[in-house]
């Protein structure tokens, strides 16, 4: 407590605050991962990718655009798990996680996905491989929550419980996601022409 040169002042105490420092990773619980990327058929993907090259922006001061790498997300996501990676062992941590199995097994199946969703356009006989795409999704977003699993042993939260919850901003996706895949449903069953 530090003292005044007036005697009738009141006494101002030194506080410390604590040095808040910003997450390194984006943070969020495996089935919450699972349920948004599949509901907004993956484009949750581009979001989680800018979410976590924003806040390694933010937490190192390093000089680089999460907007695009986000947009090109394919080229980045090796590069965010070797992040993620050193940032365990930096802390002492050990992870015998092999991340670049995961993340060329989830390029390469996203590239396969986008041109199995293309190819039907140019070649109409092909048209079975746009389901295919849509059958690839769940497979998809499963190995890209192994990368999440990653990313929060990295940020010290390994079950994601500080982001463990629905919030009204999920529900943007949650909802009109839902109705989507009842109409894909609806579709895929000939009920709806």
């Amino acid at each position: 407590m530090a003292v005044s040169e007036n005697a009738y002042a009141p006494p101002e105490a030194e506080l410390l605050v604590a040095d808040e420092q910003t997450p390194e990773f984006y943070v969020v619980a495996r089935w919450k991962f699972i349920l948004l990327a599949i509901l907004s058929f993956g484009l949750y993907f581009y979001f989680w990718i800018y979410k976590n090259w924003s806040q390694y922006k933010r937490s190192t001061r390093q000089e680089l655009w999460p907007w695009a790498r986000a947009f090109f997300y394919l080229f980045f996501v090796h590069q965010l798990y070797r992040q993620a990676k050193k940032r365990i062992h930096d802390r002492g941590g050990k992870s015998d996680w092999d991340l670049e199995q995961w993340a060329t097994v989830f390029v390469v199946l996203t590239v396969v996905a986008h041109i199995f969703e293309k190819l039907p356009k140019q070649i109409p006989e092909l048209s079975f491989l746009g389901l295919v795409a849509l059958i690839m999704l769940p497979i998809r977003v499963y190995v890209a929550s192994q990368g999440q699993q990653l990313i929060n042993l990295a940020a010290s939260d390994p079950q994601g419980l500080s982001n463990n919850r629905l919030n009204a901003w999920n529900l943007l996706i949650i909802l009109p996601g839902a109705a989507a895949w009842v109409l894909v449903g609806l579709l895929l069953g000939g009920v709806y022409p």
